[in-house]
């Protein structure tokens, strides 16, 4: 029950954000905000098939590669926000020690094939790893430069999150309980939350 509970609650949340987030781009005629939407609109695609197939089976999805692609989907949308977001001079610095970013990623799909098949931990992990480097990126070059507060805050937002999904995925290989005592579901409850200051911190960061 508490998964249904987790991923209604989500769901909903979701599709309010993935709404705003479409107006904004209308009425502020803003194209990346538009890509903020589809984050949003392809993270609301994944989990109402999840939840679809929990009312109607009573157990998670044993083909979840639909909700997966939509979920990957999700996380180059967000990466292309972050991509547009630089400057041509940003994306075009380098610093050594952010090659170290992706060391994290790496790591955790080594861990995770002893729990799930490659293809899908290789994808995962590339994915974050380029969110997560070019969130990084971001935070280091608004301290150097002096960016916006709401540059730094959409870039850390992106940074949690990817933290918190590693949360859930490492929750999920010790806890397999459908109750609020798994770790799991508190860390998703906490990316439901977060994801509601993706839309407020993109439009500090673009209308300052």
């Amino acid at each position: 029950m508490i998964e249904i509970i987790d991923n209604s609650v989500q769901l909903a949340v979701l599709a309010v954000m993935t709404a705003l987030c479409a107006v904004y781009s209308y009425r502020a005629k803003q194209q990346n905000a538009g890509i903020l939407a589809m984050f949003y609109g392809s993270f609301v695609l994944g989990d109402l098939y999840w939840l679809l197939y929990l009312v109607f089976y009573g157990y998670t999805p044993r083909v979840f590669y639909i909700s997966a692609v939509s979920w990957y989907a999700a996380y180059v949308f967000l990466d292309l926000v972050l991509l547009r977001m630089a400057s041509e001079e940003e994306r075009g610095t380098r610093w050594p020690a952010l090659w170290l970013v992706p060391v994290f990623p790496a790591a955790m799909c080594l861990y995770y094939l002893q729990y799930g098949d490659v293809f899908g931990n290789i994808v995962s992990a590339t994915l974050m790893g380029l969110l997560m480097f070019h969130a990084v990126r971001g935070l280091v070059w608004a301290r150097k430069h002096g960016g916006n507060r709401g540059r730094r805050m959409f870039c850390a937002c992106v940074l949690v999150f990817c933290l918190l999904e590693y949360g859930e995925w490492t929750a999920s290989c010790f806890f397999d309980v459908d109750t609020l005592a798994s770790p799991y579901y508190w860390f998703d409850f906490a990316l439901t939350a977060l994801t509601i200051l993706f839309l407020p911190a993109y439009r500090k960061a673009v209308e300052a």
